[in-house]
């Protein structure tokens, strides 16, 4: 079936609230189209924002390529209201011009989406790839309330579509009836709640995240308290953008171009920007069975860079387990990069990441460096910043910081407590006696199991 695009001038502003601003900024939606078949007949509303001077469809070099962010509104709400957040994050992120923004309307008038949206937003997709260069393996969606919606049940039950998931202001339930292998082949999603948002709104979204955890997806859950409905909320959405950009689809195979350059990156014997470049433009297991090969060379400085590359790409947890090895490696910039990349994994809950950033801190090894031990905890408090003030998703982490307000070193106490101190009031001191701390100390201890026992109980109510 050919399918057929025409224009739709329509009225409305999408309009946007300015994080600490008093202001209330207007700007215009823009086009929204229709995508008709054959016959004429409608299949969905649209509005797209390819980016300036995007390559002609079909283009095969992976460097002209681009990625698909497909963008969802809440209900009643105008169609492409959600392309504000996104593109104004991509722009902070200065990336852009490497992706079509896609915004859909659900089949039903006020915007409520569901089954009946499944076929034409593949529909869409598909005009998408043959309209626009798109790379198969770059394509992520983002949503608020009924967009949240669309974006989990979607995503889920299409996994060799999209890459990753971006939810705000409401949640699923809708899952495929069997799930293999989660964390090796299924999107990945990144749950999003303003606790200012409507009481309704935060019983669905930690509905959501308990369902998606028992599950077994990898899910990054974060409560802001600052945080209303809206998404344009800068702080998450750079990050959320950022961690998903990084990725590439589990299950779509690598083109023969792409898998040209990985191949080509393998065979240099001294690899440099360009090789890395490439690397980081695949993304994924098939790149990162690279980089572990440069982790083992011989040039400090080709071990450096390929740790370092791991900041800008995710490559998989077998690449961040391989990376971990470098925080004890013999060159000072090695373990710098190790840990300065292990820390964004961190943030974004790669376990291998904390694992070995953990270790790290609560050495009590003597041939690690107190500078190293120093900045794996400055690394484990850039990885929990976002976790203090909200949900905390990894009490493991937190456990290491609390073992820390105990250590023999003043410094580290120190660093650990700035850390924490945000979480909850304490009368702790860093430089007080073992027996003046007791007391402090059996507070931050309580309040550990406390916060264990909450992240326990998510993902076993569903």
């Amino acid at each position: 079936m050919r399918l057929k695009s025409t224009g739709l001038l329509i009225g409305g502003l999408a309009t946007l609230l300015l994080a600490g601003s008093p202001f209330t900024p207007v700007r215009a939606e823009g086009e929204e189209s229709l995508l008709k078949d054959d016959a004429g007949n409608t299949i969905i509303r649209y509005v797209v924002e390819p980016p300036a001077g995007v390559a002609p469809a079909g283009t095969l070099d992976p460097a002209k390529q681009v990625g698909l962010i497909l963008c969802f509104p809440e209900h009643e709400h105008p169609t492409g209201e959600e392309m504000v957040s996104v593109r104004d994050s991509l722009q902070r992120l200065r990336v852009r011009d490497g992706y079509v923004l896609l915004a859909a309307h659900a089949q039903s008038p006020i915007g409520k989406f569901g089954d009946a949206d499944e076929v034409p937003l593949e529909k869409l997709i598909e005009w998408a790839k043959k309209t626009y260069p798109i790379n198969p393996r770059r394509i992520y969606m983002f949503g608020r309330g009924e967009g949240a919606k669309i974006t989990g049940e979607f995503g889920t039950q299409h996994p060799n579509v999209i890459t990753a998931g971006i939810m705000y202001s409401w949640g699923f339930w809708k899952f495929p009836a069997e799930i293999k292998d989660p964390l090796g082949t299924q999107p990945e999603f990144y749950i999003n709640l303003g606790l200012k948002d409507l009481a309704t709104h935060l019983v669905r979204v930690r509905e959501t995240y308990s369902a998606v955890k028992a599950k077994g997806y990898h899910t990054i859950y974060r409560e802001f308290p600052d945080q209303g409905a809206k998404t344009y909320f800068p702080v998450g959405n750079d990050d959320a953008l950022g961690w998903a950009i990084r990725m590439r689809n589990k299950n779509v195979v690598p083109s023969a171009a792409e898998l040209n350059l990985v191949e080509h990156a393998r065979s240099t014997r001294k690899p440099g920007a360009p090789e890395f470049a490439s690397l980081e433009l695949v993304g994924g297991a098939p790149a990162g069975a690279v980089i572990q090969r440069y982790f083992g060379s011989q040039d400090a400085n080709v071990r450096a860079a390929a740790a370092e590359s791991c900041g800008r790409a995710l490559y998989g947890e077998p690449t961040e387990a391989a990376l971990a090895k470098l925080v004890s490696d013999p060159a000072p910039k090695v373990r710098q990069a190790a840990i300065a990349s292990l820390a964004l994994a961190a943030n974004w809950r790669s376990a291998a990441a904390q694992s070995a950033l953990i270790r790290l801190a609560t050495s009590t090894d003597p041939k690690v460096l107190p500078a190293d031990r120093m900045a794996a905890v400055d690394a484990l408090g850039q990885a929990m910043k976002l976790q203090v003030p909200g949900v905390r998703q990894d009490p493991p982490v937190f456990q290491a910081l609390v073992q820390l307000l105990d250590s023999p070193d003043t410094q580290l106490r120190a660093h650990a407590f700035a850390i924490l101190s945000p979480a909850r009031t304490s009368d702790y001191q860093p430089d007080a006696s073992p027996e003046a701390r007791k007391a402090a100390l059996a507070g931050w201890q309580a309040w550990l199991d406390e916060i264990t026992a909450k992240e326990t109980a998510y993902g076993k109510t569903m």
